[in-house]
């Protein structure tokens, strides 16, 4: 058995192995998957590159997919152990024929959990698109027959030549988008975290001999270990880069950069240790892009992100759009919006010139690159950003017999009492609730401040763009996809407000749910740090 609700998710399949997420799910999971890809391209034939993270359940699970995908004809590429921007980016260069691709892994989520991400390159833009589960398997499972007979054994979990080297490729690539590294000097600390970014190092520090870089490459908790012993898998938590902190201080490192479970996010730590936010980087990669566009362009980001963010682009000449959390609505916006670049402030990073491609690699090689450029620190190229006072990220747990309908009850709540005449509030929708404090006269309305596309967004779900506004504070509110936790994100101007409102913001959650649900900090951000 398995939980069939995963087939309903929007963005991937994720759950508890082996309760939620197991090897019969993961085999249907690859039929469908399967079945579906040869309807969408349209009498092209689907060839699905696989890939896995280092997550005990990993292997089993990887190979369930395989077999479930070569059970209705369709080639299976099995790559092994790879991270999730490298199954992207073979997707997106069509490695071997590539035209589809299955990551298995839970991304940042605890050693308990796995998953599996699943993209499609497409044929219109040429971009590498999020298939939704609810959209392509749901639909498939609903249909499914009740013969419980075995299926016949449809092909082993392996290549049958050796050489497909997407890692080296990949790595290569990502290289490639800087002409100075042949420059770079100093030593760079890698920290995956026991993840599969545990791959990069050797590869890394093979290519940039090559490129005639003298680096010195250190890395801390790289051996590749699916109970992640070290830290987190998400080193986006407080304290989770304590070491790679301390290592770069002690090195005299230029700077550090830290990788999720999967290493399609990063995190950055300056030469001093200072841990870098997801919004700041981003702000700062924005700027470079819109700059090196001619001073124009969109700049995709998520509606948690820091208010740094719209700011940054707006200085640099570039137009803010503001899309709903999630890497399937990132890369509709960035598409539907012709952008020059985008992310999340969970430190994902998407370059529309790489098949839209989220990134922790290119992200971090193209920040290395401003260094050399700019012949600039870390922490003097990131101090010409100003960054908001913010409450970091807040995780409330919310435990009770169907959270998410206390989260929907939460939510509805707090958007319905900032959004009356009083409040004086702009109240945005679009990703659980945002209010934004105060109105102005210059925009009536919150479809005047954050503008619908009529032509790539009539609804306004996906995304919005952003108008000359600014707000004197604002919080969001939204639930977890995948965990019963509501996050909750406070920014204002001044840096006295931020306390005070997150708190009162947590004591109303809390006031909410009453006795039916227990509401407890999960973490606590930056306020307690």
């Amino acid at each position: 058995m398995f939980d069939p609700a995963l087939f309903q998710r929007s963005a991937d399949i994720r759950g508890l192995y082996p309760n939620q997420i197991n090897e019969e799910l993961a085999w249907f999971t690859g039929r469908y998957l399967a079945e579906s890809l040869k309807e969408l391209l349209k009498g092209t034939a689907p060839k699905i590159i696989v890939g896995r993270d280092g997550r005990v359940s990993s292997p089993a699970i990887y190979s369930a997919l395989i077999q479930g995908i070569a059970s209705v004809g369709v080639a299976a590429i099995p790559a092994g152990l790879a991270t999730t921007d490298m199954i992207q980016w073979a997707v997106g260069s069509g490695q071997d024929g590539a035209n589809a691709g299955a990551m298995v892994t839970a991304s940042h989520n605890p050693p308990e959990y796995n998953g599996i991400k699943m993209v499609v390159k497409s044929a219109e833009t040429g971009s590498v698109d999020v298939l939704r589960p609810a959209d392509h398997l749901a639909g498939r499972f609903a249909k499914d027959g009740s013969n419980a007979s075995a299926a016949t054994p449809a092909c082993h979990p392996f290549p049958q030549q050796s050489r497909l080297d997407l890692q080296e490729k990949f790595v290569d690539a990502a290289l490639d988008l800087s002409d100075r590294l042949g420059k770079a000097s100093g030593k760079i600390v890698l920290d995956p975290g026991n993840g599969v970014g545990g791959l990069f190092r050797p590869l890394l520090k093979k290519q940039l001999e090559k490129r005639g870089a003298q680096v010195e490459l250190l890395a801390v908790a790289e051996r590749i270990d699916g109970t992640f012993p070290t830290r987190p898998s998400n080193p986006g938590l407080p304290g989770a880069v304590k070491l790679l902190q301390e290592t770069v201080i002690a090195e005299g490192a230029r700077f550090g950069a830290a990788f999720d479970g999967d290493a399609d996010r990063v995190f950055l730590v300056d030469e001093w240790g200072q841990f870098v936010s997801g919004s700041v980087l981003l702000a700062a990669l924005a700027r470079n892009l819109v700059q090196k566009n001619g001073g124009k362009g969109a700049v995709v980001y998520s509606a948690v992100s820091s208010w740094i963010v719209p700011e940054t682009v707006r200085a640099a000449g570039g137009t803010p759009i503001l899309c709903r959390v999630g890497q399937d609505a990132a890369k509709v916006a960035l598409t539907k919006t012709d952008a020059v670049f985008g992310g999340e402030s969970s430190a994902h990073y998407n370059f529309p010139a790489a098949y839209c491609l989220d990134s922790g690699l290119f992200a971090m090689v193209v920040f290395w690159d401003m260094l050399l450029e700019t012949q600039l620190s870390c922490s003097q190229l990131l101090g010409q950003l100003k960054p908001w006072p913010n409450s970091g990220e807040l995780n409330l747990k919310v435990e009770c017999s169907d959270w998410k309908a206390m989260s929907a009850e939460i939510i509805s709540t707090i958007k319905a009492e900032n959004g009356v005449e009083t409040a004086n509030n702009y109240v945005l929708d679009i990703d659980g609730v945002s209010v934004f404090h105060p109105r102005v006269p210059q925009y009536q309305t919150v479809n005047d401040v954050f503008k619908i596309d009529p032509q790539g967004d009539p609804e306004g779900k996906i995304y919005r763009e952003v108008q000359n506004y600014t707000p004197e504070w604002w919080f969001n509110v939204r639930a977890s996809n995948n965990e019963p936790l509501l996050r909750l994100n406070v920014e204002a101007r001044d840096a006295g407000e931020v306390a005070g409102r997150a708190y009162s913001l947590i004591s109303r959650v809390r006031e909410i749910a009453g006795e039916r649900a227990k509401i407890t900090v999960q973490d606590w951000g930056n306020l307690k740090s």
